[in-house]
């Protein structure tokens, strides 16, 4: 059933882009009469066949695309998955739980149909891929790397089952932040040349060879990556922060390129805290800079906390208190880390982190499966 279906969605994405001449799903009002259009199909399939399952699962993310507030997600498939457990497979309820998972979007309910869904084993990649992202944003939240074990064993399983880039990606990244350098760096590397010139590997591979003391091979990655969104693909982590390309110069002591780039930021980003800027300020004798800057933070500080006195739109006294005493902490923090720095303080270590790819595991998701 799922390929007459997916048929049927290839024949109206087609129609559409033809239509109005841009890909299908971009831009909600216009996709969304062929959304009805699928769902009406759907519907009628579900007739003919209330127990199918590729039916099931399509609609529901069908209703998904479509926005509709008063259809509920898990209900949907709970209802269909208590009428009809008897005789859906196990592949079946693991396809369920898992789809069911993603919409819980890493609450202790996701972890529970995950589990559900391995426990059937699942015979899906995207069931493993979420365990992984789960345990990696539970090691993220409680530096706990008992979880970044656990995620990367379920990212090393997705691979098993299917080795595409997402899969080799998020391995890859587990490894990294397990100081698996070289073997992460493997990895990157044969992405890398399926995938050229891809400015997240390069700057993965920048990382790599930084911690693996590897300064001109570092220097001859992150040379090449440029910030922002790489055209060329389009996953989540292909879009390129500044600060990721600037930390690399800052890990390499490359200060006079770090201070450079460091510029249009420091105009437009909240500095108060980025204590290696300032330590490489006063290192390179720019105390002029230094000294600027200092008192704009002060300033801005002060007038921060003379607002929270002054404001009156509270909802309590208790409230008002807890503003003015975090502005104040705030200040204090950044007294302190400037003082600290003009009385000769060490450098100030920074940690090279990179996170997998949080996007869709859903098994059955038709903006991402389908197109």
């Amino acid at each position: 059933m799922l390929e007459e279906i997916k048929s049927y969605w290839y024949k109206l994405k087609t129609e559409y882009e033809k239509r109005y001449n841009k890909p299908f799903l971009k831009d909600f009002e216009t996709s969304k009469e062929y959304l009805e259009r699928m769902k009406s199909y759907l519907l009628e399939k579900q007739e003919e066949s209330p127990s199918d399952v590729d039916v099931v699962c399509t609609l529901a993310s069908v209703e998904m695309e479509l926005r509709d507030e008063k259809f509920d997600y898990i209900e949907f498939l709970l209802n269909f998955l208590n009428e009809f457990k008897k005789s859906l497979s196990d592949n079946d309820k693991a396809r369920i739980f898992t789809n069911l998972a993603f919409w819980e979007d890493f609450s202790k309910d996701s972890l529970m149909y995950l589990n559900k869904a391995k426990d059937l084993n699942s015979p899906f990649v995207e069931t493993y891929t979420g365990l992984g992202l789960y345990y990696f944003s539970e090691y993220e939240y409680s530096k706990d790397e008992k979880n970044l074990l656990v995620s990367c064993n379920y990212f090393k399983i997705a691979r098993e089952m299917e080795e595409s880039y997402l899969t080799s990606f998020n391995f890859a990244v587990s490894l990294f932040e397990l100081k698996e350098y070289e073997k992460a760096k493997e990895i990157f590397l044969s992405l890398l040349e399926i995938y050229p010139n891809r400015m997240r590997l390069l700057l993965c591979l920048a990382y790599c060879e930084v911690y693996l003391e590897n300064k001109y091979e570092a220097m001859s990655y992150v040379e090449k990556v440029k910030p922002g969104q790489d055209y060329n693909y389009n996953l989540n982590t292909d879009d390129i922060s500044e600060d990721q390309i600037i930390d690399v110069y800052y890990a390499l002591e490359e200060y006079d390129i770090f201070l450079n780039l460091c510029g249009d930021c420091v105009e437009y980003y909240y500095i108060a805290e980025w204590e290696e800027y300032f330590y490489v300020l006063w290192l390179k004798n720019q105390k002029e800079r230094f000294f600027s800057l200092e008192e704009k933070n002060r300033k801005y500080f002060e007038e921060s906390i003379s607002e929270a006195i002054s404001d009156e739109d509270y909802e309590s006294e208790k409230e008002k208190q807890e503003t003015i005493v975090s502005w104040e902490e705030d200040k204090r923090n950044f007294e302190e880390m400037i003082s600290k720095i003009k009385s000769g303080a060490s450098r100030p270590e920074i940690k090279l982190k990179l996170y997998p790819e949080y996007s869709c595991f859903m098994v059955d998701c038709v903006r991402h499966k389908f197109i």
